[in-house]
């Protein structure tokens, strides 16, 4: 970062040299500052109030207070038409540590237009522009991976309700089948008439049935062995009689 620091006869007239820059070089970072602060608030006419801001913004720069020197130089800017190159460098350097990219390219920019042979604020320039195409290529990346993820999520939802729909169908069609299974059972069981309870004798009353069945039967076969004894004996009746009366011819 480059520091630009006064150098010239001050208004107390006992050096000739930038106390402030000695205190900054010695470390007493502080002591800088204050002093710097106290010439701006002298407003000396014979001092540049603009090279004193830019003083103290370099200085709260080289010590990572980027907002205070991002402010300090924001007034600089607002209240100088004619800013120094090394006002926008700096300021675009701390511009570009706050992540603001494309203000912090602009101040590069300026810089080149009143310093076209500075090479640093070239190559920062550069530098800025290849990091603000790279980051809209990767949002864009960011964007179409989005949007794949949302495409494919409405392509599983939209799976998701297919399946349901076939669930549904898949129930309802289980549901009709066992509807209609109940419906046949109830029809086979009105046609057969009367229940089991009704249909099955108990063992003593087949016994009892089974009895009369052969009682039956054997009475029917002594009768007809009876009528059969009975035409033998006529038969043999008739013979015999025929036998006793008949004659020799």
């Amino acid at each position: 970062m480059k520091i630009l620091f006064i150098i010239g006869a001050l208004i107390s007239g006992l050096s000739s040299q930038d106390m402030g820059y000695k205190m900054y070089k010695n470390g007493d970072i502080d002591s800088a500052l204050d002093y710097y602060k106290q010439l701006v608030d002298m407003d000396d006419k014979n001092l540049s109030n603009e090279e004193l801001l830019y003083n103290i913004g370099t200085i709260y720069a080289q010590i990572d207070s980027t907002n205070k020197a991002n402010a300090i130089f924001e007034t600089v800017y607002q209240d100088s038409s004619g800013y120094t190159s090394e006002l926008s460098y700096n300021y675009g350097n701390t511009l570009y540590r706050s992540q603001k990219l494309e203000e912090s390219l602009k101040a590069f920019r300026e810089t080149l237009l009143k310093d076209p042979e500075d090479l640093d604020a070239r190559k920062n320039y550069e530098f800025v522009k290849n990091e603000i195409e790279k980051n809209k290529s990767m949002q864009k990346e960011k964007d179409k991976s989005k949007e794949s993820d949302e495409e494919k999520n409405e392509e599983d939802k939209d799976k998701d309700k297919e399946k349901e729909k076939e669930k549904d169908k898949k129930d309802d069609s289980q549901n009709d089948k066992s509807n209609n299974e109940e419906d046949n059972n109830d029809s086979e069981n009105n046609d057969n008439g009367p229940t089991d309870n009704q249909n099955s004798k108990s063992p003593d009353q087949q016994n009892e049935q089974n009895r009369d069945v052969q009682s039956k039967q054997s009475a029917e076969n002594i009768l007809n062995a009876i009528k059969e004894n009975e035409k033998v004996n006529k038969k043999r009746k008739q013979t015999n009689y025929s036998n006793e009366s008949g004659k020799d011819w």
